[in-house]
């Protein structure tokens, strides 16, 4: 790899920065293995000029900035994936399985042979993952530094993201091993920011810092079969985007259940089963029904308040911290009164909140059942929590 860069500043006024790097892997064929990524930043800090000086003495700093940038990943989780693999077996659920070869014993010659398959396709063009990077942003000092804060604005687009080619037609004839390729693409943007302020009164010193950080990301490109229906396919939705069924309640009576879409595909339902949602408008509740519902577990806002005092050596802090905007979904596990094999102990949440002719009105877990309801453990909006 070469790597290069060059500053220059004006009087603590003006600022610009270039920088380079052009890099090989040895992940990647010929042809494919050096990428060059650059990056560039200015700032002007207003606080140094004449007139601010002049007029603004508080203002110790006020600096602009904006940064761009490029950067590459080859840590794709394997090793040359340029290269093919042949083997004679394969591996299916922890077991080698022997690939097939010809059996002369069908031509009366009473022998048969193994057969060899590739077990890795040759990915011939892949190449770097490269994010790019803008940010735009402030810093401030006032009053002898006793107030400070930044804040920035970032957006981050990473394309080529590599990915197996699950949905490639049959045609192609690639049995045992899907190729993969440079096709995901992802972008993040957000504000993130922290302040400080410091005060000394007689001989105390108080500190007041905080932190807040909002980031939001959508899958623009992904490997994924076509569907009829828009709202399944993930581009769109954010990374790690639960996907499920819509849950509008618990049937109240057979009336409601006759009076609903065919709910039947996990079998007959009852009153104080879970009522879902028909997407499609096609009176019937099947896996085309799912779409996104709740927040990923990563949340879209974190932040953070810190108070400090300290007096002839004695020092106090309390720290906060929160997040938001994030869900949690429930594990099938949870779905389920007496666990999955009806070998657990039974959930405090379900016997409280369980649905009987009495509680129709308010409960909001299913009915008990002597066996497990697989239309009850579904995933849905029913087993979706606040997180925040």
């Amino acid at each position: 790899g070469l790597a290069g860069r060059a500053s220059y500043n004006w009087n603590y006024r003006y600022f610009i920065d270039f920088n380079f790097g052009y890099n090989g892997s040895e992940n990647f064929a010929d042809g494919h293995r050096f990428g060059f990524f650059p990056a560039f930043s200015l700032a002007w800090n207003i606080a140094e000029e004449k007139f601010i000086k002049k007029h603004l003495e508080w203002m110790n700093m006020f600096k602009l900035r904006y940064s761009y940038g490029k950067v590459g990943n080859d840590k794709l989780g394997e090793r040359f994936p340029y290269l093919y693999t042949i083997a004679k077996s394969y591996k299916e659920n922890d077991k080698d399985v022997t690939f097939p070869g010809w059996n002369w014993g069908d031509y009366g010659y009473g022998n048969s042979y193994d057969g060899m398959a590739y077990t890795q396709l040759a990915s011939e063009n892949v190449t770097w993952e490269i994010a790019t990077k803008h940010d735009i942003g402030v810093d401030l000092s006032l009053f002898n530094d006793k107030f400070t804060a930044t804040v920035d604005y970032f957006h981050e687009q990473r394309d080529g993201i590599y990915m197996e080619r699950k949905y490639l037609p049959g045609i192609v004839g690639i049995v045992r091993s899907n190729p993969k390729a440079n096709v995901g693409s992802v972008r993040s943007q957000g504000f993130d920011g922290h302040f400080a302020y410091k005060q000394k009164i007689n001989r105390v010193n108080l500190t007041v810092r905080g932190n807040f950080t909002y980031s939001k990301n959508e899958i623009l490109e992904k490997d994924e079969e076509n569907t009829v229906y828009p709202y399944q396919t993930e581009a769109g939705y954010r990374v790690n985007q639960a996907k499920g069924l819509i849950a509008l309640g618990l049937f109240k009576d057979y009336d409601d259940i006759r009076n609903s879409p065919q709910q039947t595909a996990w079998g007959k339902v009852q009153p104080g089963d879970i009522k879902y949602k028909d997407l499609n408008n096609d009176h019937v509740i099947n896996e085309d029904d799912q779409c996104k519902i709740g927040h990923p577990t990563r949340p879209s806002y974190t932040f953070g308040l810190n108070y400090g005092a300290d007096y002839k050596g004695f020092f106090f802090s309390m720290n906060w911290t929160g997040a938001a905007e994030r869900s949690l979904l429930l594990e099938e596990f949870f779905r389920i009164p007496f666990g999955i094999n009806s070998n657990n102990a039974l959930m405090q949440f379900h016997a409280d909140n369980r649905w009987t002719p009495e509680t129709a009105e308010t409960a909001t877990v299913p009915r008990f059942a002597t066996k497990t309801m697989t239309h009850n453990s579904k995933t849905s909006s029913l087993w979706v929590k606040n997180g925040n």
